[in-house]
């Protein structure tokens, strides 16, 4: 069978993980025997964190992985309650000699633990200072890690959480106000309104895009299309998604075509998710930011909010969910408890995408702020846009309806070439790579005013098409004729 690019592209980016996780494996064993755990035990927490690293791998390719792996291996650790003290005593797993570390704030431990195995300590986020320690410390480490067995394979799928770390208080306090007694559930505890929705059929030709994606009623995934009525959002999370839908489903969807129903959402706001943890967010109409567990369909966390048709979900950055609100934007850790408020600032303008330390501000006049590691600030035209995985990037939308693209670079605000023409009708357009844009793109021409709405054209071609933007290069993946006045979208 001859594979199209993007197919191409997707195995071999499934090689690359492959040997991510196996070039890993071994130092990702050693720490977690080095936090505490025995080596049967650490393998199995390893092999469940490169199992999220697979699922998750063309959103950690944008930046380094490493970066993100420490923090996804001890947040395997939290989640796991296997009881391997019933056989093995804690103070039997590493030498006394190593008793300074258990001193320490796993983080801190991680870092140090980390660096000794000839890592980066940089990239285990929140860790404290520990230049105090031992000189000999690290040394000592790196020998004991060395003779730490890496047993083979165990697993290859992700613990989730099965239920949330506290209580929802706000209900109660009200009910204790009135006089009620009510019981109060944790997130996860909710009833589902609905019954369990049944499966679809998966089938057809696989997905020669480097994105899931929805048109003419049909959500297109890796391994084929299933058809899904009037879809508004749509999540890729391995080689399914979760989709929402105009009666406000949020609904996870297999790669084989099972479904689960996950919540109900305000409409407007959409989905953001991250396949590497597995989680996805929406806003309901009680003005609360859901979170949930797509692996086991529950919801693991909640944050009121003011107005939720004022919301703004952006990104799922690492552990950290941005949306803003009328008065400001939010950085709030779900299943952890942090967040951080800033309120709205006219000179800043409001914030659009953000990725790392790059951040997308929308600015009046039909002007977007692009503040990032690059230098000054840099302003380019556009309303609304999104920044590219690496940070070298922007896109901003243009045009009445903002059915036209303009690309720039973040650092300079050199324009690129797009890949793009006046005649396109742009319904949808997101980075798929650290240079690559892929487009949903109608016929302008073939509109009956020649304008465009947002929505598909009943009459003229759709086609999906991946542009690079250093090779000035577009490949068409799929194009066909128009889908009627149905809604067409990529996969955030």
């Amino acid at each position: 069978m001859v594979q199209g690019p993007a197919r191409r592209a997707r195995a071999q980016a499934a090689g690359e993980a492959e040997e991510y996780a196996a070039a890993r494996r071994p130092d990702l064993v050693r720490l977690a025997v080095l936090l505490g755990s025995p080596p049967d035990h650490a393998a199995v927490l390893a092999d469940r964190t490169l199992a999220g690293v697979r699922a998750g791998w063309s959103e950690l390719i944008a930046g380094d992985p490493d970066d993100q792996l420490v923090d996804l291996l001890l947040e395997q650790r939290a989640l796991d309650r296997t009881a391997w003290w019933d056989r093995v005593r804690p103070d039997e797993v590493l030498p006394p000699e190593l008793a300074p570390l258990d001193r320490l704030d796993p983080r801190t431990r991680a870092a140090v633990v980390w660096g000794a195995l000839g890592r980066d300590p940089a990239g285990v986020p929140g860790s404290g200072d520990h230049g105090a320690l031992d000189p000999g410390l690290p040394g000592l480490v790196a020998r004991v890690a060395a003779g730490v067995p890496v047993p083979p394979e165990v697993v290859r799928t992700p613990l989730r959480s099965r239920s949330s770390r506290r209580l929802v208080l706000g209900a109660a306090a009200a009910a204790v106000a009135v006089g009620l007694l009510v019981p109060v559930l944790g997130p996860d505890e909710r009833p589902v309104a609905e019954p369990p929705l049944g499966p679809v059929d998966v089938g057809g030709r696989p997905n020669p895009a480097p994105v899931a994606w929805y048109a003419a009623g049909r959500v297109h995934l890796d391994d084929g299309s299933a058809v899904v009525p009037d879809v508004v959002a749509l999540v890729e999370m391995g080689a399914g998604a979760v989709y929402l839908d105009v009666d406000g489903r949020v609904v996870a969807l297999s790669g084989t075509g099972e479904r689960t129903l996950l919540g109900q959402a305000v409409v407007g706001p959409g989905l953001v998710g991250s396949a590497v943890r597995g989680r996805v967010a929406w806003v309901t109409e009680d003005d609360e930011v859901e979170v949930a567990d797509v692996g086991t369909g529950r919801v693991v966390d909640r944050l009121e909010v003011g107005d939720a048709e004022q919301v703004g979900l952006l990104r799922m950055v690492g552990p950290v969910l941005r949306f803003t609100e009328a008065d400001g934007e939010t950085a709030w850790v779900p299943e952890e408890g942090g967040t951080e408020s800033v309120g709205p600032s006219a000179s800043r303008g409001s914030l659009v995408d953000v990725v790392g330390s790059t951040e997308l501000r929308q600015l009046d006049g039909g002007r977007v702020a692009v503040d990032g590691p690059f230098g000054p600030r840099v302003v380019v035209p556009g309303d609304g846009g999104e920044v590219s995985p690496s940070e070298e990037f922007v896109l901003t939308r243009t045009g009445e309806g903002g059915l036209g693209v303009r690309v720039f670079e973040a650092g300079t605000g050199e324009e690129r070439a797009s890949g793009t023409t006046p005649e396109d009708l742009v319904l949808d357009v997101r980075f798929t790579g650290a240079d690559e844009i892929t487009y949903l793109l109608g016929d302008r021409a073939s509109l009956p005013d020649g304008s465009g709405v947002g929505r598909a054209s009943g009459t003229g071609p759709v086609e999906v098409r991946t542009c690079q933007v250093r090779l000035d290069f577009c490949v068409v993946h799929a194009s066909g004729p128009g889908f009627g006045e149905t809604a067409a979208l990529l996969a955030r």
